[in-house]
C-alpha cells in the first residue's frame, strides 16, 4: 500500500463521512492502516484539520494523541444558543444556575 498525503486522506474522509452530524472517531492505528504510514506526526493531523474546515468538519485528538475525532463544526453563534433557551432580559455575563441541581 502507498502512503497518501493529509490532503488525499482529508478528501477521503470528507466523502464518506461529510454528510455525518455526529462524526467518528479514529484511533492511531486506523490512520496508519487507512493511510499506509507506519507512524505520523503531529503536523499530519493538522494538515488533514486545515483541509477539512473548509467543508464544515474539524479533525482534532485528545491529549494522548491516540484518538482522534472528525466532528461536524456550526457556524451558530453563542450568545443566539443561549438567548434561545434563557429570556433576553436574564441573560448576562452569568449564566443562571439551578440551585436545586447543585444540591444533589
Amino acid at each position: 500500500m502507498t502512503m497518501i498525503s493529509a490532503k488525499q486522506f482529508s478528501s477521503w474522509l470528507q466523502d464518506r463521512f461529510g454528510e455525518d452530524k455526529k462524526g467518528v472517531c479514529l484511533s492511531r492505528e486506523d490512520i496508519n492502516h487507512l493511510t499506509g504510514r507506519q507512524s505520523f506526526s503531529l503536523s499530519f493531523v493538522h494538515d488533514i484539520h486545515y483541509e477539512l474546515m473548509p467543508h464544515g468538519m474539524a479533525f482534532v485528538t485528545d491529549t494522548n494523541r491516540e484518538t482522534f475525532y472528525l466532528v461536524p463544526i456550526s457556524q451558530r453563534n453563542w450568545r443566539e444558543h443561549l438567548e434561545k433557551q434563557y429570556e433576553k432580559d436574564l441573560f448576562c455575563n452569568v449564566l443562571p444556575l439551578d440551585k436545586s441541581a447543585s444540591n444533589n
